[in-house]
């Protein structure tokens, strides 16, 4: 959710330029599936690869073992896109991997389901795919495939003391309990905000409000920033690298 605000800076700073960027993030982690992930996930990259990777191998016009390659293929290039590194093949590899199974194993297709008419399942299928997208995002910001099974195999460790769990997590990352608190409500704002933009859009919402409401609202993203200046501080935004 993150990349949801840095986006919208990235796009009204481009604004005052005169430039108009594409929306490149619409509410990923609110996605029902891994397909429908990467259809609101990076989506000028997605939209590439699915242009000159995807569909120039012979995209789904083919054979079910033959389309299952491409898929493999295109997330397997996804992954060496973002770095030689086997930490990003094996990412790319098991979302191409989920893809597969949803189409040919749990025959999922979120164009013929309408998904939010069935809230409870939709629910369900929005954790189990934030559930799977953030497992593999191990990989991902691991430096070494050891370091990513070193994380999967020790991250529930002292969960069984919930309370103990979140004090300790909070001293590896040198955060205080206020820091906590404060990330706690940024990432609830966001949640709310990345919700909300499903069924409206939220910023021209704002921009509608009388002057009270508007600049209330304002004050408090200025909070959240407030809040989240310990957080950031010295730690580059990791997809500025790409």
């Amino acid at each position: 959710m993150i990349f949801q605000d840095t986006q919208i800076i990235a796009i009204g700073t481009a604004h005052l330029f005169g430039i108009d960027l594409m929306k490149n993030f619409d509410s990923p982690y609110f996605s029902a599936s891994v397909k429908e992930f990467w259809a609101r996930w990076h989506i000028s990259l997605s939209t590439w690869l699915r242009d000159y990777v995807y569909i120039p191998l012979g995209g789904n016009r083919v054979s079910k073992p033959r389309n299952a390659f491409n898929l493999m293929a295109t997330f397997l290039i996804s992954g060496l896109w973002h770095g030689a590194n086997w930490t990003y093949v094996v990412w790319g590899g098991i979302h191409g991997f989920a893809q597969i199974a949803e189409k040919y194993i749990f025959r999922i297709d979120t164009k013929k389901q309408d998904w939010r008419s069935h809230k409870t399942k939709w629910w369900f299928s929005v954790l189990i795919t934030f559930i799977f997208v953030t497992f593999a995002w191990i990989f991902f910001r691991a430096g070494t495939i050891q370091d990513a099974f070193y994380v999967i195999t020790h991250m529930f460790q002292g969960i069984s003391n919930p309370l103990l769990y979140i004090s300790q997590t909070n001293a590896a990352l040198g955060m205080d309990k206020l820091t906590f608190l404060g990330m706690a409500v940024s990432i609830a704002l966001l949640i709310l905000y990345d919700y909300f933009s499903l069924k409206t859009e939220v910023l021209d919402k704002i921009k509608r409000c009388g002057p009270l409401i508007r600049w209330a609202i304002y004050l408090v993203f200025v909070i959240f920033l407030i809040f989240n200046i310990p957080i950031t501080s010295g730690q580059e935004f990791i997809y500025f690298q790409f």
